[in-house]
């Protein structure tokens, strides 16, 4: 078994560099350094009272998300973008363990602060032969990571129908056309849902809102009654 103090010979030898700046990480297991931590952009909790559906600036860009509450950790801005695009497509285990780290997090601030905890959770699908590929659906490893802090169940609700183009690099209007209908819920979810009074739907970034709209669209249609989105990041086109 190795000992914290192997591990902090080891980080003495071979400290752990900075995902953002490169620097040595001042302690073991640490992704970011102690300045690029205190550094990081994120969301005041407590002034957007544990819902960014408060903010004029997000409202504007999402008016159609047929939620009832949105939470993230920031704009989708450095050096957020830069760890979620290495976790996703470059499958970088440590980028990755730092933005469930944050993720968690959040969702013990969002309860220390009493704000309404859901019932279970669920996440965005991803298409089998991408998820093939990458080897993980990383909206499933947040929800499952606000599903350990919380004590609440993961159900896979939603399967998703092969899209004709991926949603990467699509106009909002393209974005839109390829959703169309592209979330289904089994019967057997919908006498669940019927049953659940608030759910949480998960995904890791919230680019325009098509992707998080047309799923809760599915959800309400199922006998959702009543939806928190949790993500790490929010695009400001989404705010535009």
């Amino acid at each position: 078994m190795i000992t914290k103090r192997i591990i902090k010979g080891l980080h003495w030898l071979l400290p752990n560099r900075c995902l953002w700046c490169t620097l040595p990480a001042h302690q073991p297991q640490q992704q970011l350094c102690t300045a690029c931590q205190n550094a990081l952009p994120e969301f005041d909790m407590v002034f957007y009272h544990g819902n960014l559906l408060w903010l004029p600036a997000v409202q504007r860009g999402l008016p159609k998300l047929q939620a009832d509450r949105l939470v993230s950790l920031s704009w989708y801005q450095q050096p957020w973008k830069l760890a979620i695009t290495q976790w996703k497509f470059n499958q970088d285990l440590a980028a990755g363990q730092w933005l469930l780290s944050c993720f968690a997090q959040l969702a013990h601030n969002y309860q220390e602060a009493g704000f309404p905890l859901p019932d279970l959770l669920t996440y965005i699908p991803m298409p089998r032969k991408r998820q093939r590929q990458r080897g993980f659906n990383q909206a499933e490893l947040l929800a499952k990571t606000l599903a350990e802090v919380w004590q609440r169940p993961v159900v896979a609700l939603l399967s998703r129908k092969q899209l004709d183009k991926q949603q990467l690099n699509l106009h909002r209007s393209a974005r839109l056309r390829n959703l169309r209908r592209a979330f289904q819920v089994s019967e057997s979810e919908q006498h669940l849902l019927r049953q659940t009074e608030s759910i949480a739907l998960v995904d890791d970034v919230i680019t325009t809102g098509s992707t998080m709209r047309f799923a809760c669209k599915a959800l309400k249609q199922a006998g959702a009654s009543n939806i928190q989105l949790w993500t790490l990041a929010i695009t400001e086109s989404a705010a535009r």
